[in-house]
C-alpha cells in the first residue's frame, strides 16, 4: 500500500506501539516467560501501525483485529496437517482474491495473510513449551483492543460520524465489479503471484530442511504487494530494508544477550515503527524486521549460521517476489495488448 512520506503520526499511535510491545515484555520478562511477552508485543505492534495518521481515521477493529484472529485459528487448525504448508498456499491464494471486492476487505486480506504466515512460522519452528505461540501471539491482538479503547479519546464517535457521511459503492457495485475482474488476468495476478511465490519459497525450504528458510515465506507475504509495479521500485526498497533489517537483527543479538536489554531494544524499535511506517518502506522494513526476528529467534542459540540463513532466505524472497512481478506486469501488458474490450470492462 501506499504511504505518504510527509503523514503526520498521531501521538496516541505511538504510545499505542510503545505500550503495545512495552507492557507485554516487562510483564514477561516478571514472569520468567520472556518469549510470550515479546510474542504478544509482536501481535500488538502489527496492528498498532495502522491508522496512524492524524488526517484520516483509523479502520474499525473488525477490519483489523478481526483477520488477524481468524489467520490465528486458521494456523492453528491446519499446523497438524501432514503438509501445512499446501495449506497456507491455498488459504493465502483465497484471501488474496477476495481483496478485490473492495478497500477493506483488502486490508484486511493482507493482515489475514501476514497473521496466518507468522502463525504457521510459530507453531513450526517452536520448541515444545511454546507449542502454543500462535494463540499467544492472537492476544497481542487482543491487546491492541484493549490499548485502542484506553486511548481513544473520543475519536471513536468522530470516526463513525465521518463513516456514516461518506458515500461508497454499494455492495451490489462492489458485487458487479468484483465479478467482472475474474474475467481478466488483473483480478488474479495477486493470489496468483502470491501462490506461486510462496509456493517456491514452500519448496526451497523443502529442500535445504536442515536451514532456517521459514523467513524464505514470511519474506514473500511481506514483500508481495497487490497491484504490479512496472519497475518495481517499493519492492526493492522493501527487500534493501529486510536485509537492513537482518543486519540490525544480527548486530543487535551479538552486542546484547540479557532479556532485559533486548527488552529494551523491542520497546524502542516498536515506539519507532509508527513513524517509519508514514516515512518509507525502507525505513518501516528496516525498524520492523528486528521485531520479527527477535520474536522467532529469541531463547534459540544465535549462531553465524543462523544468520547467514537469514541472510540467504532474505535475497531467495526477494528475488522471488520481484521475478514474479516482472513476469506478471509482462504478462498483463501482453493481454491487454491482445485482448478486445469486453462491453463491461473499464
Amino acid at each position: 500500500m501506499a504511504i505518504d512520506r510527509g503523514e503526520p503520526v498521531s501521538v496516541r499511535m505511538l504510545l499505542i506501539a510503545a505500550l503495545g510491545m512495552g507492557a507485554p515484555v516487562v510483564v514477561g520478562l516478571m514472569l520468567k516467560h520472556a518469549e510470550a511477552g515479546f510474542t504478544i508485543g509482536l501481535g500488538a505492534i502489527l496492528l498498532a501501525g495502522t491508522g496512524g495518521s492524524t488526517a484520516a481515521p483509523p479502520p474499525p477493529l473488525s477490519q483489523t483485529v478481526a483477520p488477524a484472529l481468524i489467520a490465528v485459528a486458521a494456523a492453528t487448525a491446519i499446523a497438524g496437517l501432514p503438509q501445512p504448508d499446501i495449506a497456507l498456499v491455498l488459504l493465502a491464494a483465497v484471501a488474496a482474491l477476495l481483496s478485490g471486492y473492495s478497500r477493506p476487505i483488502a486490508g484486511g486480506a493482507i493482515r489475514f495473510i501476514i497473521y496466518l504466515v507468522l502463525s504457521v512460522g510459530f507453531l513450526d519452528g517452536a520448541p515444545a513449551h511454546r507449542g502454543a505461540a500462535a494463540l499467544i501471539f492472537g492476544s497481542g491482538a487482543l491487546w491492541n483492543i484493549a490499548l485502542r479503547g484506553l486511548l481513544s479519546g473520543g475519536g471513536s464517535n468522530r470516526e463513525g460520524a465521518a463513516q456514516k457521511t461518506r458515500q461508497g459503492p454499494t455492495n451490489a457495485q462492489r458485487r458487479a465489479h468484483f465479478r467482472r475482474t475474474l474475467y481478466r488476468l488483473e483480478g488474479w495476478q495477486f493470489p496468483l503471484r502470491l501462490a506461486l511465490g510462496l509456493g517456491i519459497a514452500s519448496g526451497l525450504r523443502q529442500l535445504w530442511p536442515t536451514h532456517h528458510f521459514f523467513w524464505i515465506l514470511l519474506t514473500v507475504a511481506l514483500l508481495t504487494q497487490r497491484p504490479i509495479e512496472h519497475v518495481p521500485v517499493k519492492t526493492v526498497q522493501r527487500l534493501t530494508g529486510t536485509l537492513g533489517g537482518v543486519a540490525l537483527t544480527a548486530a543487535i543479538l551479538f552486542c546484547l544477550s540479557s532479556p532485559i536489554a533486548l527488552g529494551s531494544v523491542a520497546c524502542l524499535l516498536a515506539t519507532v515503527v509508527p513513524w517509519a511506517r508514514a516515512r518509507s518502506y525502507l525505513l518501516y522494513a528496516i525498524v520492523s524486521t528486528p521485531l520479527i526476528l527477535l520474536v522467532l529467534d529469541i531463547g534459540k542459540p544465535i549462531t553465524p549460521a543462523l544468520l547467514t540463513d537469514r541472510l540467504i532466505a532474505t535475497v531467495a524472497g526477494g528475488l522471488t517476489v520481484v521475478a514474479l512481478n516482472l513476469l506478471f506486469d509482462r504478462l498483463l501488458a501482453a493481454s491487454v495488448g491482445s485482448s478486445p474490450e469486453r462491453p463491461g470492462r473499464r
